[in-house]
């Protein structure tokens, strides 16, 4: 597969039988194959997580698949684009199915390509959890441990309650299926101060993954590095992908 940053918590991912887009908001948008079906994910409303752009993929192709938060007005998709939207909330699961050739039994039958668990954000919207074939990706939106220094403790203790609720959900998902993610993307922010490393510790010893992408960075990439020096992240560190750069691409 591979996995382009797009640039803050925006990923394109091609796959041999799919793409996918997470949470684009600006610069150019990835080239997706026509041939391929092109799912777009969007976890929630906010400016630096969804933009109407997306619905330009409509003049490429019409096997796009639109997943987007509930908390996304209607009113800001296209007329156009209504027949291509699924609108997801919190704690839900849907599937996408297509007609492929089955030889042994002569004729099409609908199979399963793309299954979809959504989670609570501890901010606006969604997390994602995509089974797409045989790769999983988890893409967190804005679903993180915030701890705020400017905020008081009830407010911080009910962020780490949240995420921590929602991590056992989707760790009990990934033990009941034995397939820990392939990608995952996490927010790093540093404007979290001293407490920027929390919520991608958290996940990875809740959830894991193979490959980690850090995102929602506010400019600021050297939190990367920084990620990947701290004690709690020795074991892995070399999982951590990326400089920060826009653009980057990963073969994988």
């Amino acid at each position: 597969m591979k996995v382009k940053f797009i640039g803050h918590s925006g990923f394109f991912v091609d796959l041999p039988e799919m793409s996918l887009l997470f949470d684009y908001y600006k610069g150019e948008l990835p080239e997706a194959d026509p041939e391929k079906p092109l799912f777009i994910f969007v976890s929630h409303a906010h400016e630096d997580h969804y933009t109407g752009k997306i619905f330009t993929y409509l003049d490429r192709t019409e096997d796009v698949t639109f997943f987007l938060s509930d908390d996304i007005p209607e009113s800001s998709v296209p007329e156009r684009a209504r027949g291509h939207v699924r609108f997801v909330g919190p704690d839900s699961a849907a599937a996408v199915s297509r007609l492929v050739e089955d030889p042994a039994a002569g004729r099409k039958r609908g199979r399963t390509i793309l299954e979809l668990h959504t989670y609570r954000s501890t901010d606006e919207g969604v997390a994602f959890l995509v089974d797409a074939g045989d790769v999983r990706i988890y893409h967190a939106g804005d679903l993180n441990d915030w701890h705020w220094d400017e905020e008081d403790q009830a407010f911080n203790r009910e962020q780490r309650e949240g995420y921590t609720a929602a991590l056992r959900k989707i760790a009990y998902l990934v033990k009941k299926d034995s397939h820990v993610p392939d990608l995952a993307f996490i927010p790093l922010d540093s404007r979290l101060g001293e407490f920027f490393w929390m919520g991608m510790d958290e996940y990875m010893k809740a959830v894991g993954a193979a490959h980690v992408f850090p995102m929602h960075l506010f400019g600021d990439p050297s939190v990367i590095g920084r990620m990947r020096s701290m004690p709690c992240a020795a074991e892995y560190a070399d999982r951590i992908l990326g400089t920060g750069t826009a653009g980057e691409e990963f073969d994988l």
